[in-house]
Order: C-alpha cells, then structure tokens, then sequence
C-alpha cells in the first residue's frame, strides 16, 4: 500500500510530461513546434531533436505533405509509452520521400541524357512516369552464357573477348535454379571474368547465363540508366524521346527510416515512404524490441521493403508495400515477432536490383532466439502478391504461418516455394490455413526446359511441422513437396491442378523421409498428364515414409495411373491406380479416387474464399465434391478454405445448400 501512491505519482508524471511535436511543409524549423501554427518544417529539425524525446512523445507529421530525407531513430520510448512517429491532420498520409525529381538534362547525344545529382550512394531505384526501371544492361533481355567457372571469384565465356573490357561493371550471374547474385567485376581477360561476390557464396553452374549491367555502355533502350557515383552524373537513354515528357525520379536517400542504436518502445502509424537506395525502413540492433509499424505505405525500395535484424517483440502489421527490389519484409534473427495483415506486392522482380535474388521473397523471416526465452513467430493475415522467389521464406523454432493468401510466386529464380522453410531440426512450425495460387518458376539463363515451382515446399533435413487446412493450386510444379524430411503431419489439404498434387523425394542426402502423417487429404489433378502423387527414393524405401489413410487421389477425367513411384531416384518409374498404390506400398487402406468421371475439363471448377469472412458461391447448375456432398445452387466457403467441384451429372431434387467449415469438412445449412 505505501507503494501505490508512488507508482500513482511516477505515472501521473510519465504522462504528463509526454509532448506532441507537429511538422508541415509550410513550417519553420525556428518554431519550437508544439504546435500546428508553430510546425517545424523538416526531417533535420526532428533528427537533431530526437535525442531529447521523452517515453510517450509524438513526432507528427501533416498528411497530405511530403518531406524529403531520412529519419534517424535514436531514442526509446518505454513500455505504455512509445516513442510515436505519426500523423495529424486530414487526408492522404505524410509522405517521407528519398527521391529527387530529375529536371534540366543535358544532351550527351546518340539519345543519352545526363544531369548531376546528390546521393546519399549509388542509387537502386528508378522510376519514370512512377513505373520502376531497372538499369542498363547487357544484352538487354536475354542472357549470355558461360561455360566453365571458378568456384565464385570467376566464370568463363567462351564467347565472349576483351575488345569491350567490363572491368568495374557488374556480372548478374545465374549460379544456379535458386541464386542470382549481383558480382562486381574486378578483371577482365580475354573471355573471363572475375569478380567479388555480394550475393550468396555458392559456386556458379557451367552453361548457366549471366549479364552485364551498372555502365554506361549498356544504355541502348528506352528507360535504361547508370549512375556514376564517382562523378555524380546520372544517366537516361531517351532515345527520340524527349526527357521533358517525362517524369523521372531517382532515390538518392539510403533509408528513409533507421536505427542503429539498440532503440526500444517507437511505433510508427499513417506514415508513407517511398523512394530509398536501400531498405525503406531498417532497425538494426540486437536487443531492440517492442517496435511497431502500422498502417505504413512503403513504395519503391532499393533493398526490402521493411528490415528487422537482431529484434525482438516487433509487430509489423496492416502496412502496404509494393516495388520492393528484394524482399517486402525481411525479418532476420530476433524472437517474438509477427507479421500481421500486410499486403506486399511485387517483390524483388527486376532482375539484377537484389545483391542476392535468393531473398528476393514477399515475406523472409527467420527465427533465432537471441536468449533462451521461448519464442514464437506469427505470419498472418498477409496477401502476397508477384515475389521474385519465394512468397513466404521462414525458418527457426516455434514460427506459426496461418491464414495466409499467396499469389505469383517465383517470378525471377526457380526451385522456389509459395511457402519455403527448410533447414535442420527445428520445432514448433505449424504451416496452416494457407491459400496458396499460381506458382511461376523462371528457368531463363538455366539450362532446364520445365520449371520448378512448389506451392509449400518443404525443404531438407526440415522435422516436426504440422502441414494443415492449406490450400495450393495452379503451380507448375509440385503442390505439396516433401525433400528429405521427417515426422511431419500433412492432414486437410485441399491440393488442386498442379503438375503434382503430393510429391516426396528421397535423394540420398543421409535424411529418409520417415515419420510423416498425410491423412485426410485431397489431391485432385485437373488434366491427363498430372499425378495425384509422386513418390521417388534412392533406397527402396517407400513404405517407410509414415502413416498414409482418408487421402482423396482424384482425377476425374483419367482416373487410372494418376501415381508415380521410383525407387531409384529417376532411374525408372511405375504409375499406379489407387489400388495399385495400396496393393505397393500397404498404404492408404482407407483412401479413395474420383466419385465420379468426366470428359471435360470445364466440368470441374475450384473455388476459394481467402477473406476473414464468409463467402457464398452461386452455381449455375448443380455440382458434386471429391467427397460426394452434392450441391445445388450455392456454396459457402468459410474463411480461408476452398472446394473442387465436378459437375454433378445426377441431379437430386432437394439438394441443401452447403456451408464448407473447414478444409475437407463439411455441414449442411
């Protein structure tokens, strides 16, 4: 009790010494800027003033009105009282830009446009008539190719002389199906080329390709620019065109927001940035936590969109980022974060933007604990759309990705996942009420003639994940592909018309896939030439993957041989029906096909609902699940689920209405 009058005063006090400061383009930085008739009036003024912030205070910035630069975060807040960078006013939000308009081009000739420019550092991102424009480069859209590499400090084309030596221009190698690294050339001889390495350390992959970019020679189309950070020149070829025509912005801040300074307790709402050479916004610092980003617009970023590293407690949420030149939100280390009801749209596309395409992902997390503490991650609630590779990349202990719309993934690299984890013994992953569509692959400058895209891929040495009520469709590869991994349970998927429903491989890698539950599963293929399984090993070891039963393998229009097996890794395969796989493997006692067959493709339709709320579905005539519920006029779909429908060619008068609960089960309304 002799407590309590304290702590009554210590909040009394925390609260009213809390200050708002106000900012406005038509303020002055001679203001004291408490309040809107006596604004500050830009990023400078509040970069010198944060270091006096108290816990609680406001930084408040006009909407409708842009400022120019960066902001620097250099104090904490407390917990009950952040630091809150923010808005005020009526309208659109403020906007912090890092980009500069280019105005008076001088002529260079052969259609070369040049004006100086101020940057923090090399610019990364471009924009002309607010279109994002990559660099010159060399050819201009397909790739060379080289025969012969040295581990990563060379490659060698055959092809190629030093007549045009690109000795401090750049090499975007195509190492392999996964990586597209960004190379400085330090040399060129004859027809190789040696560089340093700012992407991944892998060694390249011989006949692979690769292209030049970031030097003034390759300006030879329309768009295309270099940035000469040692004279400050910036460069355009217009062509005919005429520069005056159109708007070109280039970023010449480094982030628009960071810290560096192990900062805690600062919340950032309403605010929109656009235009940075690297991450839009970057917290770096281990043992900085609690911080939240809300309802932010981050456009046109040269690195990631958002940038966590070492943090912990974070909450990045409802914000909308779009044009990031690797990954939307990137999450390295740290614990305890969660990323909630982002929608994050074409990510890490231009090639050659990224120092390392490998990250070029809507959403990279990973989890390590900075202490013993449990942690857990959550992914939630996100909409991804149009990632260079993955949609969703996490790896780490106790990560939870649920509820989750993924869409046009791996548009750039290969050998990608709409959902991606990996890695050795971790435990605690739960992938769950996922929507997963439309995975790409990219196998330009690779030596492959079909694509590999997985909707959930789960990668080597992976253990312990619960796989559950997800659904993926429409990728070309695998819908569901399990690599060298144990115990997993993958039960209430609803997997449709992907090359490959369910795949399980087996290569050798010293990790057998055992353990694992596929239970209560459907796996429909909408064409002749799809599988509804493929199952391929080294060791003849098949019937040693797990526990498999209640599956639904359906295709109706060919519902015979619609399962793969190898037990020899690709020497040899034999196609099996339903009853031909249970008879094999003893698996699958309880599982079934197609209810019915069809002879048209558009007899079957899909349908999803990847919103918070339920969805009804008009049908123009009546309709039969894999499961044989009929339907008549409608459907409902709950949230984040889905169904496969074949047209029903028995009509039964009287059919109800049906309301899908949760993947693979149903009610009648």
């Amino acid at each position: 009790m002799k407590l309590l009058p304290i702590l009554i005063f210590l909040f009394f006090c925390n609260s009213v010494s809390a200050t708002d400061y106000y900012i406005s383009s038509s303020g002055n930085d001679l203001n004291n800027g408490l309040s809107i008739s006596t604004s500050w009036k830009t990023i400078s003024k509040v970069n010198s003033k944060f270091s006096t912030l108290n816990p609680g205070d406001r930084i408040l910035f006009n909407r409708g009105d842009t400022f120019y630069g960066s902001l620097t975060i250099t104090k904490s807040g407390s917990a009950g009282s952040p630091i809150v960078i923010g808005a005020y006013g009526a309208g659109i939000n403020p906007i912090i830009t890092g980009f500069t308009t280019i105005t008076g081009w001088t002529n260079e000739g052969n259609g070369i446009y040049s004006k100086f420019i101020t940057s923090a550092s090399q610019t990364n991102i471009v924009t002309i008539d607010g279109i994002n424009t990559g660099m010159g480069r060399y050819p201009d859209s397909t790739y060379l190719n080289y025969e012969s590499f040295s581990t990563n400090v060379s490659i060698t084309d055959n092809e190629l002389n030093d007549a045009t030596n690109w000795k401090g221009a750049e090499a975007v190698i195509r190492k392999n199906d996964w990586a597209l690294d960004r190379c400085p050339i330090t040399n060129h001889a004859g027809n190789v080329l040696s560089y340093t390495n700012l992407g991944t350390t892998q060694s390249a992959t011989a006949n692979y390709g690769y292209f030049i970019q970031n030097d003034l020679r390759t300006l030879d189309q329309f768009g295309e620019w270099y940035h000469d950070i040692n004279t400050g020149k910036f460069y355009m070829y217009f062509g005919a065109d005429n520069p005056i025509n159109k708007t070109v912005k280039v970023a010449t801040q480094d982030n628009l927001l960071y810290s560096h300074n192990y900062n805690s307790y600062v919340t950032i709402d309403h605010i929109s940035f656009e235009g940075s050479i690297k991450a839009g916004m970057e917290f770096f610092g281990y043992y900085s936590d609690n911080i939240s980003i809300q309802y932010c617009d981050i456009n046109f970023a040269g690195i990631d969109g958002i940038y966590f590293e070492g943090c912990r407690n974070t909450t990045i949420s409802n914000n909308k980022i779009n044009n990031s030149s690797r990954a939307g939100i990137s999450v390295v280390e740290g614990g305890n974060n969660n990323v909630i009801s982002n929608t994050i749209t074409n990510s890490g596309l231009i090639a050659g933007a990224a120092n390392m395409g490998t990250t070029a992902d809507g959403i990279f997390f990973s989890q390590y604990a900075v202490t013993g503490t449990p942690q857990l991650g959550i992914i939630q609630y996100n909409n991804i759309d149009s990632s260079g590779y993955n949609g969703i990349y996490f790896v780490g202990n106790n990560v939870e990705v649920r509820n989750n719309f993924i869409i046009n993934s791996s548009l750039l690299l290969n050998d990608a996942g709409g959902i991606y984890t990996g890695s050795d013994f971790y435990t605690g992953r739960i992938i769950d009420g996922n929507i997963v569509l439309n995975l790409i692959g990219n196998i330009t400058g690779t030596t492959r003639s079909t694509s590999m895209a997985e909707g959930i891929y789960i990668d080597g040495h992976s253990t312990n994940i619960e796989v559950a009520n997800n659904t993926v469709a429409n990728c070309s590869h695998q819908g569901i592909f399990i690599h060298d991994s144990q115990n997993l349970n993958v039960y209430e998927n609803t997997v449709y018309n992907n090359n490959v429903q369910l795949a399980c491989l087996y290569d050798g890698a010293l990790f057998p896939i055992t353990g694992c539950l596929i239970k209560n599963n459907i796996f429909v293929s909408k064409t002749t030439t799809q599988l509804t399984g493929s199952f391929i090993s080294t060791s003849n070891d098949i019937t040693s993957i797990g526990t498999f039963d209640d599956n639904y393998y359906a295709r109706p229009i060919n519902d015979n041989l619609t399962l793969e097996v190898s037990i020899n890794a690709w020497g040899s395969f034999t196609n099996y029906s339903l009853a031909g796989w249970q008879s094999f493997s003893g698996l699958d006692a309880n599982s079934h096909k197609s209810p019915i067959s069809i002879k048209n493709e558009n007899d079957l339709r899909f349908e999803y609902n990847a919103t918070k709320v339920a969805k009804t579905i008009s049908l123009a005539y009546p309709m039969i699940d894999v499961k044989g519920t009929k339907y008549s006029t409608s459907i409902s779909l709950q949230p984040y689920t889905s169904v496969v429908l074949i047209k029903d060619p028995i009509v039964s008068p009287g059919v109800p209405t049906i309301v899908v609960a949760s993947a693979g089960d149903a009610i009648a309304s």
